[in-house]
């Protein structure tokens, strides 16, 4: 009979690794995946604000509407960097346009994910 005790510590020692590797980067790819959406979210609540409240908007408020869109799911958006390209005159037919990046990192130390800047962008045009 073979002494087959161990072989199931040493099974275990060989896969593990693997295992938790593949866990540690389906979740890291979800975070990204769940902030990256939540950046587009953000970015499509500031324009829509702006199309809506047209005659009283204006880039502070709408910047601020970013930010109040997006702490919920990112947290303090101190990471976040927004830009607001429209005409104040908010004539019908002008554009509105939110741009944001998001500097997102790992919080698990994988090599197979590094940090990157996820981006939106949204334009509307003002109808009346």
């Amino acid at each position: 009979m073979n002494d087959r005790r161990g072989s199931t510590a040493l099974e275990f020692g060989l896969v593990a690794p693997i295992v938790l590797t593949l866990i540690f980067g389906i979740v890291e790819f979800g975070r990204m995946v769940s902030d990256q959406h939540a950046l587009d979210y953000g970015v499509d609540a500031a324009v829509r604000y702006a199309i809506v409240n047209s005659a009283s908007a204006s880039a502070a408020t709408i910047t601020d509407t970013f930010t109040a869109a997006v702490t919920p799911l990112l947290g303090n958006c101190a990471a976040c960097s927004v830009s607001v390209s429209f005409n104040p005159s908010y004539a019908s037919g002008n554009t509105v346009t939110v741009s944001a990046t998001y500097d997102w990192s790992p919080v698990v130390g994988l090599h197979i994910l590094v940090s990157q800047t996820l981006s939106s962008s949204t334009t509307m045009t003002v109808q009346n």
